[in-house]
């Protein structure tokens, strides 16, 4: 690829985009040596604005460079987006297949209801709904609020089965690395596998819910308001590395320029981190925010976010966002969470600084639908092995989803090697009806369909 042909590609992508902060665990490294970084301001790069897709409503978040509070909840703004299918108040249309599946009116997400499944074993348990008539789902995809008291044991799956009883199962893999309530959730799982004859999705005639257990002593969670969302017109993948290191700009960078894909990069683990001996500096930061990149927040190592006070929780997000937009990073807006640990009280807090952030991780593919996905509680797929990481570029592009995959450095064992990556480039190159967008780019197509 001719440099004319990257700037030209890269530019395109940075008209496709609008502002967004990163998200997910991080791994830090020990260094004594740190350097005052001073202020500066903004890069004067102007307002992304998409090419393809338009925003049903303008806010002072939207127009403005990021400021330190959000105009407004994001969870909350976009807790019920789509198209309502089942809001779980007449529990007679689940059948229970496995296990304990009921109706509880103590707890709901909408409504008086939701749908509890339990197990008090490593089994799984499973609710199944036949339908009234054929549901044409080829052009959406689909969502639930969900809750689980054991978040750290439990993988949620949907089936689809079309009148052949062909399927597909989406799937979110892991909810967090920590037994903490998160509270509700929504969730828009990406598809995980298909039988070997695919489902005609024009045609869908069962749907199957199932909680997966590892956990001897059983799991639990609660499902209600199943919503319906347009796809778009492609699937997309998000290069995500994390803990701003050095290893990035001096090796990944280049090979992401070779194809000008854009990444989304955190800053270092703490701010006075910055330009010692593992990580990147100011100025190498804003050359590759210049370059296409996005750098967002990161919730800094060794504070997971469940267990630490809400004031020292608080105090960090300030700190770290502040750092951002005085420094001129435009994903000051977005943010990675670290060590996947976090409660619905920090989800509570981390609203009040971030629009879109997360994860919930797993080293199986775990994707997302584009239009249904909770703001702040991401799938990301960990990017350490190659195979994995291919599979999930392909199922985005075949079903027009979203792969956010993960990246720490190619020292580290969750990371693949340097030539890996480069094939994974590669890959991600030669894949039809695949783009590789920056989180300003996902949260604006969020957001564009509350």
């Amino acid at each position: 690829m001719s440099p004319n042909e990257i700037t030209t590609r890269r530019r395109l992508l940075q008209l496709t985009g609008a502002a967004v902060t990163g998200v997910l665990a991080g791994c830090s490294r020990n260094s004594s040596k740190s350097t005052s970084t001073g202020t500066s301001t903004s890069t004067g790069r102007p307002t992304k604005s998409s090419t393809t897709r338009t925003t049903t409503e303008t806010t002072t978040e939207e127009t403005s460079k990021p400021k330190l509070r959000t105009d407004y909840n994001s969870r909350k703004r976009f807790g019920e987006p789509g198209t309502s299918f089942d809001d779980f108040e007449d529990s007679s249309k689940w059948v229970e297949k496995r296990n304990s599946v009921t109706p509880d009116s103590s707890i709901s997400f909408v409504g008086t209801r939701s749908l509890k499944l339990s197990t008090d074993s490593y089994e799984g348990v499973t609710a199944e709904r036949r339908l009234d008539a054929p549901l044409d789902i080829s052009t959406h995809d689909v969502s639930f609020a969900f809750r689980s008291e054991t978040p750290m044991d439990v993988s949620f799956q949907v089936y689809l089965y079309d009148a052949d009883d062909n399927w597909v199962v989406q799937e979110l893999r892991n909810v967090t690395y920590r037994p903490p309530d998160v509270g509700w959730f929504r969730t828009c799982p990406g598809v995980f596998e298909t039988s070997e004859t695919p489902p005609d999705r024009r045609n869908i005639v069962r749907i199957k819910l199932e909680l997966g257990s590892n956990n001897s002593n059983g799991v639990q969670a609660h499902v209600d308001d199943m919503r319906l969302h347009p796809k778009p017109d492609k699937g997309y993948v998000v290069l995500s590395w994390d803990d701003g290191d050095q290893i990035y700009y001096d090796e990944a960078a280049p090979l992401n320029d070779e194809y000008g894909f854009p990444a989304v990069i955190t800053m270092p683990i703490e701010p006075d981190k910055v330009d010692s001996s593992y990580f990147m500096s100011v100025e190498e930061l804003r050359e590759r925010q210049e370059n296409g990149d996005e750098v967002v927040v990161h919730g800094s190592t060794g504070d997971p976010f469940a267990t630490i006070s809400t004031k020292k929780l608080e105090h960090i997000l300030r700190r770290n966002k502040q750092w951002m937009i005085d420094n001129g990073f435009e994903g000051a807006n977005f943010i990675v969470y670290p060590g996947n640990n976090y409660d619905k009280t920090a989800l509570r807090i981390i609203s009040k600084y971030f629009y879109m952030g997360g994860m919930n991780q797993s080293a199986s593919v775990n994707m997302t639908g584009v239009h249904g996905f909770d703001p702040l509680v991401l799938p990301r797929t960990i990017g350490s092995r190659l195979e994995v990481s291919k599979r999930a570029v392909t199922l985005a592009a075949e079903h027009r989803q979203c792969s956010i995959l993960n990246f720490h450095n190619f020292d580290s064992h969750n990371t693949m090697s340097r030539s890996e990556y480069k094939e994974l480039l590669a890959h991600i190159d030669g894949t039809n009806g695949i783009e590789v967008i920056t989180y300003s780019d996902l949260w604006e197509m969020r957001r564009s369909r509350p």
